[in-house]
């Protein structure tokens, strides 16, 4: 009956249905594929605010919420009624983070190993899930998580930049072995997703695993010093997980003999696990006294991978 009706419908609208070796064809005499459709293709379309359930007639679902949710994907099904090739779209249009979970135990694949329980899609990004028919393991695969402008949303980067260091900061000279003390930031930052970085300490902490850069830099300046002291040499560190393992140095510049002042930079790209520090630190032995100072200190990185 609901057949007829359908066709019924189709024969009123002007369209012209076609059939051939098993394939169906609307408004295509000669269809090459199961269906083919000459003309537009229209889906559901649904917004949310709030964390649910993905439903069996979602196709396309926009989350505007202002807070963190969680989507869930449907659970496989065994035998009859297996949906493999299903797909959902996913836009995140909110402010907040979009987490889109797999059901139960079931896992994502994201082509990154075992699988993993959801995929976050930061304000601003696409996601485009396709199920295997599986009801095991990878029941669903990510077949694409991407920015609508091309750049990824500061929330997902966990940019950081510090404002210039105004204020001088004195540290201990090394006479013996190397003496490394960690540069702070007192006069804030521009930029602190998630206050990543702890500007008392000078520690970035990270807050995902992932690849991060960072890009340093000081002046070395005991031009107010008492006596005005040369530097016999200055060190310039990126370490990782200073209160831990100081001597944990990712890059260094080292400056011989450089008088009295002189600017340093470093830079790296490294991986970190969540809660891992980065932080800049410096190394100087001077011609008289017991301290040297910096200033014109500035930090700055994010996160570039997963």
């Amino acid at each position: 009956m609901k057949i007829h009706f359908i066709f019924i419908l189709l024969l009123f609208s002007g369209i012209t249905l076609y059939s051939q070796t098993g394939n169906v064809g609307i408004d295509n005499p000669s269809p090459g594929s199961k269906l083919t459709v000459n003309g537009s293709f229209a889906a559901t379309y649904r917004q949310v605010s709030t964390s649910g359930t993905v439903g069996i007639n979602d196709y396309y679902l926009a989350y505007n919420g202002g807070t963190n949710g969680t989507l869930t994907l449907p659970a496989a099904i065994n035998g009859f009624g297996n949906f493999i090739g299903r797909t959902y779209h996913f836009k995140n249009t909110g402010t907040a983070i979009l987490s889109i979970t797999a059901n139960g135990t079931e896992l994502i694949d994201n082509q990154s190993g075992a699988g993993i329980s959801s995929v976050d899609v930061p304000a601003g990004y696409y996601a485009f899930f396709i199920s295997k028919g599986t009801t095991t393991g990878t029941t669903w695969e990510l077949i694409l998580l991407s920015s609508s402008d091309n750049l990824p949303a500061a929330a997902s980067t966990y940019a950081f930049s510090t404002v210039s260091t105004t204020t001088r900061q004195t540290l201990p000279a090394t006479t013996g072995p190397y003496l490394g003390s960690e540069i702070i930031y007192p006069q804030g930052t521009v930029l602190n997703t998630g206050n990543a970085l702890n500007t008392s300490t000078g520690r970035f902490t990270a807050p995902t695993n992932g690849y991060y850069m960072f890009y340093g830099s000081t002046q070395f300046d005991n031009s107010l010093v008492s006596g005005t002291p040369t530097f016999n040499f200055t060190v310039l560190y990126l370490i990782k997980n200073f209160s831990t393992t100081p001597n944990n140095v990712l890059v260094q510049s080292f400056q011989p003999n450089p008088g009295s002042l002189v600017g340093v930079n470093v830079s790296c790209i490294t991986y970190l696990n969540a809660g891992e520090t980065v932080s800049m630190a410096g190394v100087a032995a001077v011609s008289s006294g017991s301290v040297y100072q910096v200033i014109v200190s500035s930090l700055y990185g994010y996160k570039i991978a997963n």
